[in-house]
C-alpha cells in the first residue's frame, strides 16, 4: 500500500476533460507554481488548481484558453481586463481590496523554510543574521517581515522574482534560506539539494480570484462545486488532491485542546473497550484499506504512462496494465522479470540498468529520457522517466519506483520544430538562421589563412520569367534540383542554404594556403557551381535553362562579421548581374560604394514616378512627302541633383526591381491621353515596352484597364518589343501579342537586324512593322556591306507586307537611299530631334494647320 501512494505522489494526470460545445471562453493567467498550478503538455492548466478548474468548465461548459504568464505579469494582466481568472491567490485583507475571492476556500497551504544540507536552523531565533531569499509580492514576504520585525532579528531579506529563484539563490550559495509554499518546496527541495527547516509560517486559503467586481458569475460557479465537492468529500476532489501529493494542513493547537485531550483520554481508560466493538473496528479497517487498494489499482491502471516498482535486483515487482498490454505480458507473469527479459535491444537494456543503478546506489530521484529500440536498433519510443528509490519498512531493502510517460509525440513535434526554425521547407536545405549560425562558429574559431573560407552568393537568372510563365510549380520544381545539384557538390564541412526566392548561398572551407591559392581554390568551386547550374532541367518532360550569377567574399581572418560578409558577397553577385549574368564576380572594395549608388537612385526612381521629374519626350516620323506619320515617345529622368537622365541609366534599374511594371503604366497612361491630346490626327504613336513588363501574367489585363479607363484609341498605338523577347519564348510572346492585337494594339519588332531572327517565326508573328536599328543606316549609302543588309531587310518586309521605320537617319544621302527603296517612314536628327510633350503638340497643331501631317 505504501508503495502505490509513493508513485501515486508521481503521477502525472492522465485523463483529459471531454470537450462540449464552448458557450463561453474564459482567459486564465497560468503561472508556473506545481504541484498548485502549471501549464501541462498540451498547453492546458494543470497542477491541483488546474485540473479542478477543467472540471468545473467542464460541467459549466466553459472553453478555457490558458494564457502563459509569470505571476506579477497574471495579477497586471488581470487588472487590465487581459484575463478574467487567476487561479491560486491567497486571501489577504489588503488583495481583498484589488481582487474579488469566492466563499470556499480550494485548499489550504502555508510557507516553509528551506535550507542548504549543512544549514541549520531549528528555531526562529537561528534565522537572525542569515540571508533569506523570498518572491516579491507574496504573503510569504509579508509574514517573514512582520516576524523579523517583531523579534527583531538581524536577518537580511533577498528579493527574488520566482520560487524557482529563491531555492537557486540557496542551492548557489547566494542565501542560506528561502521561504516558499509547503507544497512547491516538498515538490523541488531534492532536485535543488536542499531541506526542510522545521519552522512553518501562518497557514493560509488559497482561491481563485477576478478582477475586483468582475465576472461575479464565474466565482459563483466556482464556489457551488468547490462547497459541493469538499462538503460531501467527493471522490474527484479527493483523489485529485490525493494525486498531486497534498496533505492537509496541520491546523495549529489551540489552548484548550490538550485538556480536553486529556480528558477524553481518562475517559477512553474508564471506559470499558469490548471485545466485539473491537473486532468491528478490525473489519472495518480492513474494507476500507481493502477499497483504497482498488482505488488505487484502478488508478494506476488508466494511467496512460508505465508505472512499475523494481527491487535491489532490478526485477518487477509490479507493472500497471499500460506496460503489461504494450510488452504482451499479463499483469502475473510480469513480476520476476528484468529488463533483459523483456526488451530485445541491448544498447535499450543497458541504458535503463545504468540509469536504475544510478538511482538505487545514490538513492536520490531521477528524472531521465529514456530510448526504447527494436532489434534493428531503430528508435521506437521515447520516455520520460521519474525514478526513485524507496525502502520497504518491512524487509529494510530499497525499492525502484518508477513512472515513464511516452514523450515521442512530442519529440516530433520539437524535432518538426526545429525544421521550421532552421530549414527551408520547399528545398530541405538550411535557410538564413542556421547559415548565420555556421558562418558566425566559423568566424570564431579561423585563424588568418589557417581555416580559410569562400562565402558564395547565388541568384539563379531568368528564374522569375520561368516561374511566371510556367507557373510555382514548376518554379518551385527548379528550386528543387537547384538545391540537390548543390547538396551533391559540397564536401561534408561547407553547408548550401536559401535565404528565399531563387537565392543560395554557400559556404565552403577551403585548404589553409597563401592568399593566391585561396583565390585559386574559391574561383575554381564557383566555376564548377556555374557550370553545373547552366546545365539544363528536365522537369515534367521539358527542358529548362537557367544559368547563376554569382558572387564571391573571400574569408581569410575573423575582422568582419557574418553581416558583412553577406553583404559583400551579394553585392559582388549584384555585379555579375549587371555584366551580363551568368557571371562570378569576386568582391573588390568599391563595389560597395557603387551598390550603395545603385540603391541610392532606385530610391531617387520610386519617388518620381508619377512626378514632374519624368518627362515624356517626342520624335516625329516622316514619309517620302516629309509629312509626319507617326511618332515614338522617349523617356527621360530630370534627376534634381544628377541632372538628365538617359532611360538607360534607369530602366534597368527599374527592371531589377519592383518599379517597372508602374513605371510602364503611367507611361502607357500617359501616351493615352496623347493620344486623345491628338484626335484630329489619324498616325500611330509608338512606345517601347520593357521586356520584363512584356513577360508580365497581367500585362495584357492591365493594357486592357488602361485603355478602357482612358478611352484612347487602341488601333493609334504600337508597342516596340526587341527581337529577343519575341525569340526568347516564342509561344507565349506569340501568345501574348495576339490577345494584345485583338484590343487593337499593332507591334513593331524594334533594333531590328542587330541580333539573330528566326525569319521564319517572324512571319508567324502578328506584326506591323519592323524598325531597323540606327546602327545599320549608319553606315549607307558608303558601305556596301550595310547597303545590302538594309536592301533585304526592306525586300523581305516588302514579301511579308510589313511596314518599315529606318531610325537614326542623319543626312540627305541616308534620307534619299532609303526612300528609292521603299522605306516607309524615317525617324532621326535629320528631321528633329526629340522634343518635349508640349512642344511637340505645338509642331503637330501648326503642322496640321498645314496640311503637313499625312493621313494614316
Amino acid at each position: 500500500m505504501l508503495g502505490m501512494l509513493a508513485i501515486l505522489g508521481l503521477m502525472a494526470p492522465a485523463s483529459q476533460a471531454a470537450v462540449h460545445s464552448p458557450q463561453r471562453i474564459v482567459r486564465v493567467g497560468i503561472y508556473e507554481n506545481p504541484p498548485k498550478l502549471l501549464l501541462d503538455s498540451q498547453a492546458r492548466p494543470g497542477g491541483i488548481m488546474g485540473e479542478l478548474l477543467l472540471e468545473i468548465a467542464k460541467r459549466e461548459g466553459w472553453t478555457l484558453e490558458a494564457v502563459q504568464c509569470d505571476w506579477q505579469q497574471c495579477l497586471n494582466a488581470l487588472q487590465n481586463d487581459l484575463i478574467d481568472l487567476v487561479p491560486g491567490l491567497a486571501y489577504s485583507p489588503e488583495r481583498s481590496a484589488l481582487y474579488s475571492f469566492h466563499n470556499r476556500a480550494v485548499l489550504e497551504d502555508w510557507s516553509q523554510i528551506f535550507t542548504g544540507k549543512t544549514t541549520h536552523i531549528g528555531a526562529l531565533n537561528d534565522l537572525n543574521g542569515k540571508r533569506i531569499a523570498v518572491m516579491s509580492g507574496t504573503l510569504q514576504l509579508t509574514q517573514l517581515y512582520n516576524i523579523l520585525q517583531k523579534l527583531e532579528l538581524g536577518s537580511k531579506l533577498v528579493i527574488t522574482d520566482s520560487q524557482y529563484n529563491a531555492l537557486k539563490l540557496v542551492q548557489n550559495k547566494q542565501a542560506d534560506a528561502a521561504v516558499v509554499g509547503h507544497l512547491f518546496g516538498v515538490r523541488h527541495v531534492g532536485e535543488y539539494n536542499l531541506k526542510s527547516a522545521p519552522i512553518r509560517l501562518e497557514p493560509t486559503n488559497t482561491y481563485f480570484v477576478t478582477a475586483k467586481d468582475r465576472h461575479p458569475e464565474l466565482l459563483a460557479a466556482i464556489d457551488t462545486h468547490i462547497k459541493k465537492w469538499r462538503d460531501n468529500n467527493d471522490a474527484f476532489y479527493t483523489e485529485t488532491l490525493n494525486q498531486w501529493g497534498l496533505r492537509l494542513i496541520e491546523k495549529p493547537t489551540k489552548p484548550w485542546i490538550i485538556p480536553t485531550l486529556l480528558t477524553l483520554g481518562v475517559l477512553l481508560t474508564i471506559a470499558v473497550l469490548t471485545v466485539t466493538l473491537m473486532r468491528i473496528g478490525l473489519r472495518r479497517q480492513r474494507k476500507k484499506l481493502v477499497r483504497t487498494e482498488h482505488h488505487l489499482h484502478t488508478v494506476l491502471d488508466a494511467i496512460d504512462a508505465y508505472v512499475y516498482i523494481k527491487d535491489d535486483q532490478f526485477r518487477y515487482l509490479y507493472a500497471n496494465r499500460k506496460l503489461c498490454e504494450d510488452l504482451n505480458y499479463t499483469i502475473d507473469s510480469i513480476v520476476g522479470k528484468t529488463d533483459q527479459d523483456l526488451y530485445a535491444n541491448k544498447q535499450t537494456i543497458n541504458e535503463f540498468r545504468h540509469n536504475d543503478e544510478q538511482v538505487l546506489y545514490s538513492g536520490e530521484r531521477l528524472a531521465v529520457e529514456e530510448v526504447v529500440r527494436d532489434r534493428k536498433g531503430d528508435i521506437r519510443a521515447t520516455f520520460f522517466s521519474i525514478k526513485m528509490p524507496v525502502k520497504d519498512p518491512e524487509t529494510r531493502h530499497t525499492n525502484l519506483y518508477c513512472i515513464s510517460t511516452n514523450i515521442s509525440a512530442l519529440k516530433a513535434t520539437q524535432s518538426e520544430n526545429y525544421r521550421l526554425a532552421f530549414y527551408d521547407p520547399l528545398t530541405e536545405l538550411p535557410n538564413r538562421r542556421l547559415l548565420l549560425q555556421r558562418l558566425e562558429r566559423h568566424l570564431q574559431t579561423i585563424e588568418p589563412y589557417k581555416r580559410p573560407g569562400a562565402l558564395y552568393f547565388l541568384d539563379l537568372d531568368r528564374f522569375k520569367h520561368i516561374n511566371d510563365a510556367r507557373g510555382h510549380a514548376i518554379g518551385d520544381a527548379l528550386l528543387r534540383k537547384v538545391a540537390r545539384r548543390l547538396s551533391l557538390i559540397i564536401d561534408p564541412q561547407d553547408i548550401v542554404a536559401r535565404l528565399g526566392g531563387d537565392e543560395f548561398v554557400i559556404l565552403k572551407i577551403l585548404h589553409p594556403g597563401t592568399v593566391r591559392d585561396c583565390y585559386k581554390e574559391a574561383l575554381e568551386f564557383a566555376e564548377l557551381v556555374r557550370t553545373r547550374l547552366e546545365e539544363p532541367y528536365n522537369i515534367e518532360g521539358h527542358s529548362y535553362l537557367s544559368s547563376s550569377s554569382i558572387g564571391l567574399a573571400l574569408i581569410t581572418d575573423s575582422t568582419l562579421t557574418s553581416e558583412d560578409l553577406m553583404r559583400q558577397a551579394d553585392t559582388a553577385m549584384y555585379r555579375s548581374k549587371e555584366n551580363g549574368r551568368n557571371q562570378i564576380t569576386l568582391y573588390e572594395p568599391g563595389m560597395q560604394e557603387a551598390l550603395e549608388e545603385h540603391l541610392s537612385l532606385q530610391h531617387d526612381l520610386r519617388f518620381a514616378i508619377g512626378s514632374d521629374q519624368l518627362r515624356l519626350f517626342v520624335q516625329s516620323q516622316y514619309d517620302k512627302q516629309n509629312r509626319i506619320c507617326g511618332a515614338e515617345v522617349l523617356l527621360r529622368w530630370l534627376h534634381p541633383k544628377r541632372g538628365m537622365l538617359t532611360p538607360n541609366l534607369f530602366i534597368p534599374l527599374a527592371e531589377s526591381t519592383d518599379l517597372i511594371t508602374p513605371l510602364g503604366d503611367w507611361i502607357m497612361a500617359s501616351v493615352c491621353d496623347l493620344l486623345l491630346q491628338t484626335q484630329q490626327s489619324s498616325f500611330p504613336i509608338s512606345i517601347n515596352v520593357s521586356p520584363i513588363q512584356f513577360r508580365r501574367p497581367d500585362f495584357a489585363r492591365r493594357t486592357r484597364q488602361i485603355l478602357e479607363s482612358s478611352g484612347a484609341p487602341a488601333h493609334r498605338l504600337i508597342f516596340e518589343i526587341t527581337e529577343g523577347v519575341l525569340m526568347e519564348d516564342f509561344a507565349s510572346a506569340n501568345s501574348m501579342m495576339r490577345e494584345l492585337k485583338d484590343l487593337g494594339i499593332r507591334f513593331s519588332m524594334d533594333d531590328f537586324g542587330t541580333g539573330y531572327s528566326n525569319l521564319a517565326a517572324i512571319r508567324r508573328l502578328p506584326l506591323y512593322e519592323l524598325k531597323m536599328d540606327r546602327s545599320l543606316i549608319l553606315g549607307v549609302p558608303l558601305e556596301q556591306e550595310a547597303n545590302a543588309i538594309v536592301r533585304t531587310v526592306l525586300a523581305m518586309a516588302r514579301q511579308l507586307g510589313l511596314h518599315v521605320v529606318a531610325e537614326g537617319v542623319e543626312n540627305e544621302q541616308q534620307k534619299e537611299f532609303l526612300l528609292r527603296r521603299g522605306c516607309h517612314a524615317l525617324q532621326g536628327y535629320l528631321f528633329c530631334a526629340p522634343q518635349l510633350v508640349e512642344q511637340w503638340l505645338e509642331v503637330i497643331q501648326q503642322d496640321d494647320d498645314s496640311g503637313s501631317v499625312s493621313e494614316q
